[in-house]
């Protein structure tokens, strides 16, 4: 799942302008040292100093631009970068990209929910519908991954909310080519979390373990004093982003298992210079992709080997200066990284990877291209899309018999399978009265595509007009965590918690439902 992606905190600078030598500059110096580390508490304590000294130099206004950036006071920066300016200083971080104004600009209007150790903040309306589960998902990840490596950051993890891809891009200073190429739709940066709406998107994404994936970032920039490079960050959060709901089998999306069983074909991996800044930066979502494979199972071969015990003396040691690849060879019980290599590569092979030729889910953000747009196959055939349009045509004529004919004509057997065509293909066979049937092209779908919402949304439906609502409730959750802004959804997850006797999770997506009917005009009740 190319979702998020960490980039190491930006290299703030100097002032452009000459600072003085004096304890202000010394404790600014202090302030951006425990920047640098991810230490965001060592930080304020620093800045305490200034305070309690009433200080309103240069230096201190340079101390509070940082510290309030970080914090998630985004006015209260760009107030002392005015102030600054009007001395005829501009920090040399504003200048190289740092997007202080453009935070601020694009989280205007946000309003906030507080939880334990946690706050999150979204735009307002129908954006609050994810307000109470992104403070479960924090709070859940905060708790299983600062026991995980041994402690987490002192202070409160800021989690945003973007309601559209541009404000996001906005906020992370990312080049818009960036994240429509490879993807990226959250980062961990600046000691916070910033994360793009699942409505931004045209299917939403798995933004609750997103909000575990970027926490990761956080934790083990915390725990390394941000010294964990990029394969190593990107593996453990790759690896480890279902823990906090209890997943610990790790296994990777069947997307990336299909790049993987090539690369070993073809010996072509991702080299580790190639994203030793960010993934961000790849040249297509395939090759982001793949070296999230690459990354993650060598994770999951240390653990599988040694036991998740070593994370904690892995973030010491990388702390501490340890070359990292070396830390990770020896801790999996290897004499050198190339020793590592040939293990991981030989358990690799062991792994039942599908084979199966997938392609990566398009990314379609604020509301561009049309349906077929985010379909792998329909995306880049227009040949295929007309005859899929003609499906389509006949199918909402109600003729299934012929649309299933058209729908059969827009496959190609040489190229990856089309989510979209699995479930126009199972809603024909509904209409038909063949579930069976149906059932059988979801289940194909859901297990290549897990992440393409109306896959998941055509197998409740069937499960449940086969009475299987248990099942029912499974797939109607799973196009709930993806994208929580279909009123079908909301009615059926109300229908099937009153159905098995949970009425508190009934309740709850009433009242998203409700949220939902009112454009978010009424968001309480």
């Amino acid at each position: 799942m190319m979702v998020g992606s960490a980039l190491r905190l930006a290299c703030f600078g100097l002032l452009a302008g000459a600072l003085s030598s004096g304890p202000a500059h010394a404790a600014v110096s202090d302030v951006r040292a425990c920047l640098r580390r991810a230490d965001l508490a060592c930080a304020e304590r620093a800045h305490e100093k200034l305070q309690a000294d009433g200080d309103a130099s240069t230096d201190a206004l340079h101390a509070e631009v940082l510290l309030a950036f970080h914090q998630g006071r985004y006015d209260d920066a760009v107030s002392a970068l005015d102030t600054l300016a009007t001395r005829d200083i501009i920090l040399e971080a504003e200048t190289q990209g740092t997007p202080f104004r453009g935070t601020a600009a694009a989280a205007k209007g946000f309003e906030e929910v507080v939880g334990d150790g946690v706050r999150v903040r979204h735009a307002p309306g129908v954006d609050t519908i994810l307000a109470d589960e992104a403070v479960e998902a924090l709070e859940a990840s905060r708790e299983a991954y600062d026991r995980l490596f041994g402690g987490g950051p002192e202070h409160d993890v800021v989690l945003d909310l973007y309601p559209t891809a541009s404000r996001f891009i906005a906020a992370s200073g990312l080049p818009p080519e960036s994240v429509q190429t490879t993807g990226v739709v959250a980062l961990s940066k600046w000691t916070r979390l910033l994360l793009t709406s699942p409505r931004a998107l045209s299917r939403g994404y798995g933004w609750k373990d997103t909000v575990a994936h970027e926490y990761i970032h956080l934790v083990v920039s915390y725990r390394t004093g941000d010294r964990a490079p990029v394969w190593l960050q990107e593996g453990l959060a790759k690896q480890l982003e279902g823990y906090w709901r209890g997943d610990r089998d790790g296994i990777l999306p069947a997307h990336h298992q299909s790049l993987l069983a090539g690369a070993l074909v073809s010996g072509e991996f991702v080299p580790f210079e190639k994203f030793k800044h960010s993934m961000a930066y790849l040249d297509s979502g395939e090759e982001a992709a793949l070296a999230f494979g690459q990354v993650s199972t060598m994770i999951r071969y240390l653990i599988e080997t040694s036991g998740d015990g070593v994370l904690p003396g892995l973030m010491r040691r990388v702390g501490e200066g340890e070359d990292p690849q070396q830390v990770v060879a020896v801790l999996a019980g290897h004499a050198d990284w190339e020793d590592f290599r040939q293990g991981w590569l030989a358990w690799l092979r062991t792994l039942p990877l599908i084979e199966e030729q997938l392609s990566s889910l398009p990314v379609v953000l604020d509301g561009d291209g049309d349906e077929f747009d985010s379909d792998p196959l329909l995306a880049q055939n227009a040949k295929l899309r007309k005859l899929a349009r003609i499906g389509d045509l006949l199918r909402e004529a109600g003729h299934f018999q012929a649309a299933l004919v058209e729908y059969g004509k827009a496959i190609d057997p040489e190229g990856p399978p089309s989510p979209m065509l699995l479930a126009r293909r199972a809603a024909c066979h509904e209409a038909l009265g063949e579930l069976d049937a149906a059932l059988l092209l979801t289940d194909e779908g859901v297990r290549l595509y897990p992440e393409f919402t109306l896959l998941q949304v055509t197998r409740g439906r069937l499960l449940d007009a086969m009475g299987r609502v248990p099942e029912a409730l499974v797939a109607w959750k799973a196009a709930h965590d993806l994208n929580p802004y279909d009123p079908a959804v909301q009615r059926a997850l109300v229908e099937g918690y009153g159905a098995v006797g949970q009425p508190e999770l009934a309740r709850r997506h009433l009242r998203y439902a409700r949220i939902l009917a009112t454009g978010g005009a009424i968001t309480d009740g």
